[in-house]
């Protein structure tokens, strides 16, 4: 059976991989726009962050999904996986929506991608894979840092048709400080 053969998280990045392809034909309609958000379309909070400028930028995304898959394809559940995607989306959504208030357009998985590294770096600390969770949280934590100093990579702006938002970046590290403490508590084994 393909269920027996495949992870558990594999099948749910897969199942992703469908929602995305999909929603990118619906890229207009359910991208994060301010003023329709204004007007009282919430979910565009969401949705912004599963449609994509084009579609080298919707590969470039799917191509950091499924590295991050199989990094942490021992390491993630898929109830993890899945609560994590929600509730990031929505702190990349929201963090734009109440702090970056002069962006009026959002596409892109990419703030959520960065808080789902993390969030594997941190069960990778927690199994005790401290060279994986490391390696993993310097790279993401670096990267934020230097696209805050030195600006979003010109060539990726260039390939994906629009400036890179690196505060969704930022908003992602953010949401998973707040999984990964809950992960913390989690634990088994803690007393």
């Amino acid at each position: 059976m393909i269920t027996k053969s495949l992870k558990p998280l594999i099948l749910g990045i897969l199942a992703l991989t469908i929602v995305l392809l999909i929603t990118q034909f619906f890229r207009n309609e359910l991208a994060f726009q301010r003023t329709s958000i204004d007007l009282g379309q919430w979910w565009l909070v969401i949705s912004g962050n599963l449609v994509h400028s084009n579609y080298p930028h919707l590969l470039l995304n799917l191509a950091g999904l499924w590295i991050f898959g199989f990094i942490f394809s021992d390491n993630i559940s898929l109830k993890t996986f899945s609560i994590s995607t929600f509730f990031l989306s929505a702190s990349v959504g929201l963090g734009l929506y109440f702090f970056n208030p002069d962006l009026h357009k959002y596409y892109g998985f990419s703030g959520v991608l960065y808080g789902l590294f993390l969030v594997g770096a941190t069960n990778a600390f927690l199994a005790k894979d401290w060279f994986t969770g490391g390696v993993i949280a310097l790279f993401i934590i670096g990267k934020t840092t230097w696209d805050f100093i030195y600006g979003g990579s010109s060539s990726s702006a260039e390939l994906i048709g629009i400036p890179v938002a690196i505060h969704a970046h930022l908003y992602g590290v953010i949401g998973s400080i707040f999984i990964s403490f809950g992960l913390y508590l989690e634990r088994p084994g803690k007393k």
